[in-house]
């Protein structure tokens, strides 16, 4: 391996992935013949033109990293932030936290639905805000799903154990919003519960000098990963949760910044992917072990992987211009750290697949979303669509 080991501890978060062919439509329910099948748009300008129909689920919980963080790192101490332009530049024209141009996957799930973009747990709480009945998010950028992840010389985040302890505050205060505890065990069970993390726990892991890459070989390490993950989703379960849409992790071997760093001559890092992919390979018989073990619960895999592999092999299908490099100018102006501050980024922005050196544009989030309504190869067993009707 040719990274640096302060590099790889340096560098945070992965990511995905993709589309399908152009359409046109006025409302969500034109698309779906009534019943909200997806086929949205293939412009996402479009489809903020469009009226979403009744909304399928009532309510988006979010855990994950700086994917779908939407903000929560503003209010930690950590180096691991988004919130100065030119984050945010697309669509909330300032920087809200999210580390990309606009919206993120968790925020089009929501706007399908009709719903509110779930807001950051630690802002409503700062600001002593209601809490929403439409959901939460409390994911957060640098974390993952062991509790050591993130947490150390660039400062604190909220690891999947934190995000489940304030999920149960969070239950605690929306129970007194209902009626009874069997309406509130009903609105639990028909949202959507998104999880998205775990590249962070590879970053980790693929630093030859850490207690991980000291402990586990490739093999026992995605095993030991996939455990964690699912002795947490069991808990979310146990205090409600019925519906779950899981990101596997993405191709982290072709993000800028850790090809800048690496410098392979393969189009992507395949050390990196190498090992991921060994965990992407057994999530679905560990999720499908758990499903069997949880009365009425729902997982669905999201394959951004696969996306993001597709995308870059036929970029142009995709409308994708570039798959190679980050869309903002990055503070060491190398490929391999966040955005520089105050500097606008790339005019093409829509037609990029990386807006920094290790996160998608909102377009791409947006055809993550899109594709994964439809397609079982992208979300499966079932797709985003038949899950939220579930």
């Amino acid at each position: 391996m040719s990274t640096s080991t302060d590099s790889l501890l340096a560098f945070s978060v992965l990511l995905p992935l993709l589309l399908i062919n152009p359409s046109h439509a006025t409302s969500f329910h034109d698309y779906s013949g009534g019943a909200l099948h997806g086929k949205l748009p293939s412009n996402v300008d479009v489809f903020d033109k469009v009226k979403p129909g009744r909304p399928w689920i009532p309510a988006l919980f979010v855990f994950g990293d700086s994917l779908v963080d939407s903000g929560n790192n503003n209010f930690l101490q950590t180096m691991a932030k988004a919130n100065y332009p030119p984050y945010g530049s697309t669509f909330f024209h300032n920087a809200t936290g999210r580390f990309t141009d606009g919206r993120t996957a968790a925020d089009f799930i929501a706007q399908i639905n009709g719903l509110p973009y779930p807001p950051p747990y630690l802002g409503i709480k700062t600001e002593c805000k209601p809490m929403p009945k439409t959901g939460v998010n409390f994911a957060s950028g640098s974390c993952g799903i062991l509790p050591h992840t993130g947490n150390g010389s660039s400062g604190n985040c909220l690891n999947f154990d934190k995000q489940i302890k304030l999920f149960k505050e969070v239950t605690k205060r929306l129970r007194r919003q209902f009626g009874n505890d069997t309406h509130f065990a009903q609105h639990l069970s028909k949202s959507v519960f998104y999880i998205s993390m775990g590249s962070n726990d590879y970053f980790e892991f693929l630093d030859p000098t850490s207690p991980q890459a000291q402990k586990f070989t490739p093999v026992t390490f995605s095993a030991f990963l996939a455990k964690q993950l699912s002795l947490r989703l069991k808990k979310l379960y146990k205090m409600g949760a019925r519906k779950f849409l899981v990101n596997n992790v993405g191709a982290v071997g072709c993000t800028p910044g850790l090809l800048n760093m690496a410098k392979p001559a393969t189009p992507c890092f395949d050390p990196a992917n190498g090992a991921v992919s060994v965990y992407n390979t057994i999530l679905p018989s560990v999720l499908t072990k758990l499903k069997s073990k949880l009365p009425g619960s729902k997982f669905v895999i999201s394959n951004i992987f696969k996306l993001f592999v597709d995308v870059k092999a036929m970029p142009a299908a995709f409308h994708i211009s570039d798959t190679r490099n980050n869309c903002c100018v990055d503070i060491a102006g190398n490929g391999t750290l966040p955005c520089k501050p105050f500097v606008p980024p790339c005019k093409d922005v829509k037609s990029r697949l990386f807006f920094d050196v290790a996160h998608p544009t909102q377009s791409v989030h947006y055809l993550l979303v899109r594709r994964c309504l439809v397609d079982p190869t992208i979300c499966g067993p079932l797709n985003l669509s038949q899950l939220m009707r579930a």
